[in-house]
Parts: structure tokens; C-alpha cells; sequence
């Protein structure tokens, strides 16, 4: 790209323009340490499953790049992390360029283009399989962490991962490992020889490796739930905890240790400041703040030349594909908690666009995590609402099978607990839960097109590749048999694009009562915020 040579008098004002939107963001710089001290700045964001700025036009890794610029301006000793998950779930990762879908390779080039210095994986880095992860490891310029990602075979970390890693920084040898939480084994798909291992053991031996190495200032850089991160800090010592996974800010100190922590798609960015000894490591002074990444900062020219690649795709991802006439329901604790009116749509326009008896899935594949307003609906609203490439299947399910599947889907609804992914969204049926009861008893109730469930009949069933597979606890459905027709049913997406633009099935303002709860507290089942 040629630039202009011409001075005028905006690209005179720019940089005192840029300094101002930096200020205004919060970034204002820090005096100068003194001599026997060196600053330390680390900069985090964790769970960024897109480089463009949200729907509420927040955030943004072109914005987050003129902050880290401005940052190395005032001191050289800057470090940029990521608490993990960035390859999945997310619209742009679900889409196609040139026949081949993307799978995270976008994330990687924005992180490139940024100057990432490291990162962790996270639990939906392993989506799309081990393969597609070597890939992504191998095509970023930055070193990935995870001292608890294993290989069954060589017993060593996964190809391509970094157990520690030490850096100089200005005379002070900093340290840094990453940790994924332990779930990530069930919860995502990593390879059958691929091991996620407790993470207290794996950061112990992290700890005294880097030490070993000279580390003065010991970073852990992990990807796990907050409890998780409490438990970290008393099984190892390490001087402080940069986290993701929770997607909701955290500042405390547990058994002398600081942790900090972001919500998602960096909306905002950690900025800790921390001044060091320049013999010992130690720490003199320490500070966190949070700086807003809102249409104040302004993009960065050079990143943005850097994704230009990306500009026809983010133009499709524009298209119009039909409309909606009511508000869709998208908030991931709601879908995963009871009815809602967008669970009975998906579910209505699979059971339609298959001929199915029945439809079911589960609640953890609906991502938006939002009201969709009624209105224009684009193909970027369609992938965020399953961006998880899936097909839909028929199988030929017995009622009693039918039945157990129900019980799965609600086995882990509880009043105080986290909404599981599992719950389901249902079509062509009603059903009854208590939840006083034990799970596997819960479902008092089946209906089937206004008749009681048939234990002995075999229904068809319509519902998504990932819970005919087994997965979420759905094992009763492994296996079953597939209608032949499946050969030729529309893809999830192609079966809501013919919804959306016919206006059939149409979607209802509410749920239509078809899953009832019995035994919840008074106001119903709580839901957190936001959901991973």
C-alpha cells in the first residue's frame, strides 16, 4: 500500500489527536522509575473470539493495537497476553473463504498484525480438533502456553505448546507458563492422545522449571474457572495470575497472590503496571487499571492494512438473509436454563426442514448471547447464533430412548448451579421436570404432538451431528439409526436461512410453555451474566 507524503494539517494534529484518544481511554502515563527499577507494563485480554469491534461497537483489536502502541511508547518493557480462547466459537471462524472454512485463521493473522507476545489455549482452542490447532500453533508468530496439554504418546507437551518460557526484560528475568482448566478434556474435542492434566501439578513443575532458568518474576497465565484460580495460587507460588475463561472482571489476592481478569472480546483492556527491582525481580510497586476500548481509541492504520484480506468476508458476513418479526431470545443462560421463544424457532424450522416427528438440542449451541431485535436479520446474526459447524441428522429414536434423552438434557439443572450446556430445546413435544428429584427421574411428563410419550413407538427425531454423536451426555443417542434421507437435509444454517426468508416456520414474541418446571425457588432458576 502507497502512502501519501503530503502533510496537511489533520496529519499534523494526528498524533496530538491520538495522545488525547489515549488519555481519554484511561492510559495516562506513569513517571519515570527511577534508576534501580525497572516498569514492567502487561497487557491482557482474554476470550476474543473476533477482531472487529462488538455489536456495541466495543472493543476491537485495531483499537486494542493503538493502545499497546501508545504503551511501548512510554516504556520499552511491555508484555501482551492472552488468557485463552480465540479460534472458537465465533462468527468469522464458522465462515467460508474460498471454500475452505476459516477455523480460527483470522484470530491468528489479527494476533500477528497486533504483536502478541503470548498467549494460553483455552478450552475452545481444541474445537475443531487437534490438527486444526497444530496449524494455528504453527502459523502464529507468538509463543502458546500450556504446561497441562499433554501427549499419551511422547509424554511430552503438545506439539507446538510451551510448558514456560522466560524473557529479559530490561535486566529482570521474567518467567511465564499457561494452564488450561481440566474440563477442556470433555468439554471440546482434543485427540484421543491428547491429555489435559491437573494444573496444580503441571504449574509446580512450571514454577521450579523457570526458576531453575533464572526467573526472578514469575507470571502465570491460565485459562480457567475463578475457583480454579484461587486453588492455583495456594498450590504454587508464583507472583501474579493473569486469567481468562470467566468472562467477568476479577481483582482480588488470594494466599498473597494478585489475580486479574477480563470479560470477553476485549471490550476492555488490563493494563498492570508493576515496577520491579532491578537486581532481585521483586516487586516495589504494583498497579492495575482497566482501560475501556470504545470508538474514542482509534484504529491503527498498520493492523488494519494487515487484515484487509478479511474485507469480502466481513462484506458477506453483512448480507441480508431475511428477517425476523419478533426479538430472539440469544442469551446463552437463558437457552440454557428453559424455554426460550428462540430454542422453540431452531428447533421448529429443524423439525420442519427434516420432516422429523420430533427436534431436540442442546441449549450450549446457541452463542449470540443476546436479544436479536426484531427486524433485518444478516448472515453474521445467523453464525453467531450456531456458530458451531454442525449438520442436522434424522434418527429413528424409541420413546424409551426419547425419554432418557430428556432426562440427560435437564440432569444437571440445579437451582444454584451453572445452566449446563446440555439442557434442551425441544419441538413436537411438551415435558414435565421436577427438579426435587434425583437426576434421572426428573421428567415426569412426555408429550408427543399432544399425546403421551409411547415408550414402544419409534419416533424420528431431528437434532444436530454434535448430540447424535454423544456428546453433552447425550450417549443414549449414539449410535442409533440414521434415516436415509439425512443424506440429503440442508445444512442448520441453510435450514434458518430458508426460515428467515420464507417466514416459515415464523418465530413466536414467547415461549410457548413447552418445557414446565416443577420444584424451582420462588422467581425461577437464577442466571449468571454471561456464559463461556
Amino acid at each position: 500500500m502507497t502512502k501519501s507524503k503530503t502533510v496537511s494539517a489533520w496529519a499534523a494534529l494526528l498524533p496530538l489527536a491520538l495522545v488525547l484518544a489515549v488519555r481519554s481511554a484511561g492510559a495516562e502515563p506513569a513517571p519515570t522509575p527511577a534508576a534501580d527499577t525497572v516498569r514492567l507494563t502487561i497487557l491482557h485480554v482474554n476470550d476474543v473470539y473476533q477482531f472487529q469491534p462488538t455489536a456495541q461497537n466495543r472493543g476491537g483489536l485495531s483499537r486494542m493495537a493503538t493502545l499497546r502502541n501508545q504503551a511501548l511508547k512510554e516504556s520499552p518493557h511491555v508484555l501482551t497476553l492472552m488468557a485463552g480462547d480465540t479460534l472458537s466459537p465465533s462468527v468469522e471462524s464458522s465462515a467460508e473463504v474460498d471454500g475452505e472454512a476459516l477455523k480460527g485463521r483470522q484470530m491468528i493473522d489479527a494476533w500477528n498484525a497486533l504483536g502478541l507476545d503470548y498467549a494460553v489455549v483455552g478450552n475452545h482452542e481444541f474445537d475443531f480438533g487437534d490438527d486444526v490447532l497444530r496449524a494455528r500453533l504453527q502459523q502464529s508468530r507468538f509463543p502458546w502456553l500450556g504446561a497441562n496439554v499433554m501427549s499419551v504418546k511422547s509424554g511430552q507437551v503438545f506439539d507446538g505448546l510451551k510448558a514456560w518460557d522466560v524473557r529479559d526484560v530490561g535486566g529482570v528475568k521474567v518467567g511465564i507458563f499457561g494452564v488450561v482448566l481440566p474440563e477442556t478434556q470433555t468439554s471440546s474435542k482434543p485427540g484421543p492422545d491428547t491429555r489435559i492434566t491437573p494444573y496444580c501439578e503441571a504449574a509446580k513443575r512450571s514454577v521450579d522449571a523457570v526458576r531453575a532458568a533464572g526467573a526472578q518474576f514469575v507470571v502465570a497465565l491460565t485459562h480457567l474457572a475463578v475457583e480454579q484460580d484461587r486453588e492455583l495460587a495456594k498450590c504454587v507460588r508464583v507472583d501474579v495470575i493473569i486469567g481468562g475463561h470467566d468472562h467477568d472482571r476479577v481483582e482480588e489476592t488470594v494466599a498473597g497472590t494478585p489475580i486479574f481478569k477480563l470479560d470477553e472480546d476485549a471490550v476492555d483492556l488490563g493494563r498492570l503496571t508493576l515496577e520491579l527491582d532491578a537486581k532481585t525481580g521483586a516487586v516495589k510497586k504494583r498497579a492495575w487499571k482497566v482501560v475501556p476500548i470504545t470508538a474514542k481509541v482509534p484504529d491503527d492504520a498498520a493492523f488494519n492494512a494487515r487484515m484487509e484480506e478479511y474485507t469480502p468476508l466481513l462484506t458477506t458476513l453483512a448480507q441480508r438473509i431475511g428477517r425476523s418479526p419478533v426479538a430472539l431470545d440469544a442469551r446463552s443462560a437463558q437457552n440454557r436454563l428453559g424455554e426460550t421463544n428462540l430454542g422453540s424457532f431452531l428447533t421448529d424450522a429443524f423439525r420442519e426442514a427434516t420432516g422429523a416427528d420430533v427436534a431436540l438440542i442442546n441449549g450450549g449451541a446457541i452463542r449470540a448471547d443476546r436479544v436479536l431485535p426484531a427486524g433485518k436479520m444478516t448472515r453474521r446474526e445467523l453464525y453467531s447464533l450456531m456458530p458451531y459447524r454442525n449438520e442436522l441428522v434424522v434418527l429413528e429414536v424409541p420413546g424409551t430412548t426419547l425419554r432418557a434423552a430428556l432426562e440427560n438434557g435437564v440432569s444437571l439443572s440445579s437451582v444454584d448451579g451453572k445452566p449446563p450446556g446440555r439442557f434442551p430445546q425441544v419441538s413436537g413435544m411438551r415435558f414435565t421436570y421436577d427438579l426435587r428429584k434425583a437426576a434421572g427421574e426428573r421428567v415426569t411428563r412426555v408429550e408427543v404432538r399432544g399425546r403421551p410419550l409411547d415408550d414402544a413407538a419409534v419416533y424420528r427425531l431431528a437434532t444436530l451431528s454434535f448430540v447424535a454423536s454423544g456428546n453433552d451426555g447425550y450417549t443414549m443417542l449414539k449410535g442409533l439409526p440414521t434415516l436415509p434421507a439425512s443424506k440429503d437435509l440442508p445444512s442448520p444454517w441453510d435450514a434458518l436461512t430458508g426460515a428467515f426468508s420464507s417466514g416459515r416456520p415464523a418465530p413466536r414474541a414467547k415461549p410457548q410453555g413447552r418445557i414446565a418446571l416443577v420444584g424451582a425457588p420462588p422467581g425461577g432458576l437464577k442466571a449468571p451474566p454471561a456464559m463461556k
